[in-house]
């Protein structure tokens, strides 16, 4: 598999609107052994990073995505099925740099999946979430939430007057609730705090939202196109609506060299494994 050039998220958002990969709508005899994969950066405090996606299995680096910065998710990447290593680091840095996130991840035939780094940066995590690509009804729209929020640990949401989610965890995702297609106001709140925005949803579409923390310490929630009504997954990036990183300037924090490739994930379904190095007391992060 030929190495692939560096990407920048901010190049693929312009093109998001026009450049449409087809994923579920190809039979599963036709695309062959493959998954997809899509990678989130949700930890507010953490500064850009280059991503790189490389194959355990010849040790191939099959994906670059460069300048990767909070709130941005990558489009879906097509893989043949097996175990991936994912480095985030510094964007811009030496390839002999710590990364910031080493993780292993697998890809299952026929899945589609986000895998999301999140919390605060001394404290940084990895998930993986089943994506279901299902269209919604006609004159309808299928919408999940992913809570993200590392100020705002339990949030409820609301489409309208429908409530996708209440008292959802940090990190948790909701199951998918279906809405009326068009346009769409939602309602994040924490306590005392809320956010409201409208988005417009075309009939069939399948949407996550992601809820997101304002550089100010409020909420914000930004959406991504799943798929739409003719089962076509978009390219792009969400927009946070949440300016500049929350505090901007904390170093980032190593973590251990990743671990010997996990061969019982492929047979078990996707696994994905984060190793942290302990920060040592009154030592200086890196």
């Amino acid at each position: 598999m030929s190495r692939l050039r560096p990407r920048s998220l901010g190049v693929l958002a312009a093109a998001s609107a026009t450049a449409l990969v087809l994923l579920s709508a190809v039979p599963a005899s036709a695309a062959g052994s493959t998954g997809w994969l899509r990678l989130a950066h949700l930890s507010p405090d953490t500064k850009q990073v280059d991503v790189t996606l490389t194959s355990l299995s010849g040790q191939t680096v099959v994906e670059k995505l460069s300048k990767v910065g909070y709130g941005d998710v990558s489009p879906y990447i097509t893989l043949p099925t097996g175990t991936y290593a994912i480095a985030m680091v510094p964007a811009g840095a030496p390839a002999s740099t710590t990364p910031v996130v080493k993780a292993a991840v697998s890809v299952v035939n026929g899945k589609a999946e986000t895998v999301a780094a999140m919390n605060f940066n001394k404290d940084i995590e990895t998930h993986v979430y089943s994506d279901d690509l299902a269209s919604a009804t006609s004159n309808s729209v299928r919408v999940r939430v992913l809570e993200a929020s590392a100020n705002h640990r339990t949030v409820s949401v609301k489409s309208g007057s429908t409530t996708i989610d209440s008292g959802l965890g940090f990190s948790k995702v909701s199951g998918y609730a279906t809405v009326p297609a068009g346009n769409v106001p939602i309602t994040v709140s924490a306590g005392s705090t809320t956010a409201t925005r409208s988005f417009s949803f075309p009939s069939g579409s399948v949407h996550t939202l992601f809820v997101l923390d304002t550089a100010q310490g409020g909420l914000t929630v930004s959406t991504v196109l799943d798929s739409a009504s003719a089962a076509l997954v978009p390219q792009g990036s969400v927009n946070t609506g949440g300016g500049a990183l929350v505090g901007g300037d904390a170093a980032l924090v190593p973590v251990a060299a990743l671990l010997a490739a996990v061969a019982a994930a492929g047979a078990a379904g996707t696994g994905l494994l984060l190793v942290r190095r302990p920060r040592r007391t009154g030592a200086a992060r890196a």
